[in-house]
């Protein structure tokens, strides 16, 4: 198991800071290209104005988007398993499955997660987390 300390950040899904150098990471791959490879992530259709199968994540469903190493967590590993969020503060924990490559680098975020994840661990913007890898 790889255990991280993160940083809680809100965008429309985000979270996620750990020490993982960018050279290590292959940008923008993502977990799925289909929505046929994982349904239940996705909203029914694609929101207006936008583009992308990211965009289209349901955001009451459980998902995170890290830089993923895929040398050590491939996608196809990344498709079959789920990875753990936990509040410290309350000891809450929720399931959340892999489902793109980000936030971009320049962020200064390793990870971003679903308003749903962040709403039902009762985050708020800067509190700490536990995101727990299976590994």
């Amino acid at each position: 198991m790889l255990h991280l300390l993160c940083l809680a950040q809100h965008s429309p899904s985000a979270l996620y800071l750990a020490h993982l150098h960018p050279s290590t990471c292959i940008p923008g791959l993502a977990v799925y290209s289909s929505v046929s490879q994982r349904p239940e992530l996705f909203l029914p259709t694609q929101p207006p104005g936008t583009t992308g199968l990211a965009r289209r994540l349901n955001p009451d469903t459980m998902y995170i988007a890290m830089r993923w190493v895929y040398g050590t967590t491939s996608i196809s590993w990344l498709r079959t398993h789920q990875v753990t969020v936990t509040n410290p503060k309350t000891g809450a924990s929720v399931a959340a499955w892999p489902a793109d490559w980000g936030p971009n680098v320049n962020t200064g975020r390793i990870a971003d997660l679903s308003p749903g994840v962040a709403r039902k661990l009762g985050l708020n913007t800067d509190d700490t987390v536990v995101v727990t890898v299976p590994i």
